[in-house]
């Protein structure tokens, strides 16, 4: 059976090489996919995933050996874990719109009828570390709710992409992928996922 997160945690906080080792390979895999999915195709090509996993394992390690981190409840460092990783994609996508080259220049979300009026890596405010993650939590619990065509047609849309570019990749009508959105949106803002967790 596979140690706790928080014995693992303990061990790394003693200096444990291999515990370190084990919590890396225990969620790398997962951050990665999360990380790649926040992103959109043009912003992708100019910040690696990757790159950012490494960033976060070197920040939670840091705050490891810091003493920072008290885990009380099963789930709390792959809460923790992601909500360093969304803040540190905003930074990120932040740090690129600063530059010279401003990456909203080249960015296009479509119209102002984005699901559930979300616009994909363009936030009023930074979310905080509990908003981010009850966003994760809720867009874990919508795409386990989708057959594999609506979780395509959600990725796509919070990727940035366009009804007609939707469309297109998943060979439907404009009207269909508009329908399938407003159902969509229609539970979210009806409470249905919230009431049953995953």
């Amino acid at each position: 059976m596979d140690e706790s997160s928080a014995i693992l945690v303990a061990r790394c906080r003693a200096g444990d090489q291999q515990a370190a080792s084990e919590l890396f390979h225990r969620y790398a895999g997962r951050l990665i996919a999360l990380a790649r999915s926040r992103l959109s195709a043009k912003v992708a090509h100019r910040v690696d995933p990757e790159d950012v996993i490494q960033s976060v394992y070197r920040s939670l390690f840091a705050d490891i050996e810091a003493g920072c981190y008290e885990l009380q409840r099963g789930g709390d460092l792959w809460r923790l874990l992601v909500a360093i990783t969304l803040h540190k994609l905003q930074n990120q996508i932040r740090d690129l719109s600063a530059q010279k080259r401003d990456i909203a220049r080249e960015e296009h979300f479509g119209s102002a009828d984005s699901l559930c009026g979300l616009q994909p890596l363009v936030l009023a405010k930074e979310p905080s570390p509990v908003e981010a993650v009850a966003l994760a939590e809720l867009l874990e619990q919508i795409m386990h709710r989708l057959d594999p065509s609506e979780r395509r047609l959600l990725e796509l849309r919070f990727q940035g992409y366009t009804i007609d570019e939707i469309a297109a990749d998943l060979q439907w009508g404009e009207r269909t992928v508009r329908r399938v959105l407003d159902e969509i949106k229609e539970q979210v803002q009806g409470g249905e996922l919230g009431a049953s967790g995953p």
